[in-house]
Parts: structure tokens; sequence; C-alpha cells
């Protein structure tokens, strides 16, 4: 399977898992318009290959994300003909890479080491699962910046609770890996980076005794924020019973064997 060609980040498939490395180094791998842009169209291709399980999100040089390339929105800012729609613009795409995240049917895993701020925090909050070393930096810093988290104000949220969350937005204070993980917005801590990859691989492995039909069911379900019937409910239950994985998962269960989805590669 061929991945599609980026500039910004480096696309790694391995074991039906792909996983998008943030490529700026240099520039604190911030969300610059070419990589927010390589990041929906690689989400695209992820949501449309039914053989990849999942999707990893990790920064090279030892930082995750530290949020928008604010040379670009400056740029933005100081221009003089129709700055708004150019902003709104930009906004847009920000937002459409959240919700992208967010609604994928795939697992998604953020793995955050050093800095994740402010937008890669929205980010980190809107995938799934969260792995950190204990020591990784995070902050909300749009309002010190005269900006408001706008975009990623419901995924925090929806991670952290309303409380935490406006803490964080309002006062934009540095916390750490293990403030995350006791306030919850990191789901798994390890020590130092050594360790990083075998708490994903162990992610990994849960996810591939999983179906991929009840993830995605799943992850809709949980999506729409229990605003669901019972009807609509009992519906989507029926049609994992009678799908083929559905099938597959009771004779493996009665025959005593691993799933389709769960042998070795």
């Amino acid at each position: 399977m061929k991945v599609p060609k980026t500039t910004e980040c480096i696309l790694e498939l391995k074991n039906n898992w792909l996983t998008i490395w943030f490529n700026r180094p240099k520039k604190r791998n911030s969300l610059s318009e070419i990589l927010i842009g390589e990041i929906s169209h690689t989400l695209d291709f992820i949501e449309d290959n039914p053989s990849i399980r999942g999707v990893i999100f990790r920064g090279k040089g030892n930082v995750f994300c530290a949020g928008a390339d604010l040379k670009w929105m400056q740029s933005i800012a100081s221009e003089k003909n129709k700055t708004h729609d150019k902003a709104m613009k930009m906004s847009m795409k920000f937002g459409e890479i959240f919700t992208k995240i967010s609604s994928l049917s795939k697992v998604t895993i953020s793995v955050v080491e050093g800095a994740c701020m402010a937008g890669a925090v929205g980010i980190a909050s809107a995938t799934d699962f969260l792995v950190s070393t204990s020591d990784a930096t995070y902050a909300l810093t749009e309002t010190k910046i005269g900006l408001t988290p706008a975009q990623i104000a419901p995924y925090v949220i929806k991670k952290v609770g309303f409380n935490i969350g406006k803490k964080l937005m309002l006062l934009g204070e540095i916390f750490n890996g293990e403030e995350a993980l006791l306030i919850g917005m990191a789901d798994y801590v390890v020590k130092d980076t050594r360790h990083l990859d075998s708490e994903v691989l162990k992610i990994m492995n849960k996810v591939k005794k999983c179906s991929p039909n009840g993830i995605t069911v799943t992850k809709n379900l949980l999506n729409s924020n229990y605003n669901i019937d019972t009807t609509h409910a009992a519906k989507l239950f029926a049609e994992c019973i009678v799908h083929e994985e559905g099938r597959e998962g009771f004779a493996s269960f009665f025959e005593k064997r691993k799933p389709f989805w769960n042998k070795k590669d």
C-alpha cells in the first residue's frame, strides 16, 4: 500500500497502523499551512483504507508539537486586504483537522514527549488515547497571546471536564505528563521516552483483539455524546450481530479460537 507523499510529516505504515510524524523539528513541529493540509489528506487516506487499524500521532526531534505556526497567523493578521476572510479560512482548516481526528472510524493515539502546546493539545485531546512521558509539558497558551482556544475547547472539555478545562484555558498554566494523567487528559504515562514504544504496542495489541466494525460502530456511538434513543441503540446492536465480523466473533468464541482480525501477521 502506497501512502500519500508528504514534505512536512513522515508517514510510517507498519502492522496495519499508520504513524504520522510531525517533521518540522526546527520549528518545534508547529502546524503550518502545508502540514495541516498533509495531515488532512492523510486522514482521508486512512479513513478510505479498511486494512488500516489505527493512526498514531508523534513528533520528530523529541517534541510533540508547539501548536499553530504563529508566523503563519501573524502574516495573515498583518495583511491589509480581506484579513478576516483569510483568517476564517485558516481557522476552518484547523477545525476540520480536529473534527476528522475525533470522528475517524479507526483508533487514534497521540504519543507525547517534550512540548504539547495550544492547538497540539487539541490534537492530543481529539485522539482516543494519549500516551505521555512524565516530563512532557502541556499548556493552552492561546489567551496569553490574545487568542481563544475556540477550535479545541470542545475536545479539551470532553477529555477533562468543564471546570478543569476552564482553568486550563483561562490561566494558560503549564502542566506535565503526571498532572495530565491526574486530570484525565493523558491515559498512560511512562517515565521516559525509552518506554513510549512498548506502551503504545500494548494498546495496539489490545485493539487487534477487537473487531474493526465493532470499534467503528462504538466510536460513532461515543461521538454522538450518548444522545441516542433505545430504538437506535437496538438497531446498531442488531446490525453488529448480523455483520460478518459479528458472526466471526460468535464463531471464534464457541470454537475457542482467535477471530480473523486477531491472527498473527
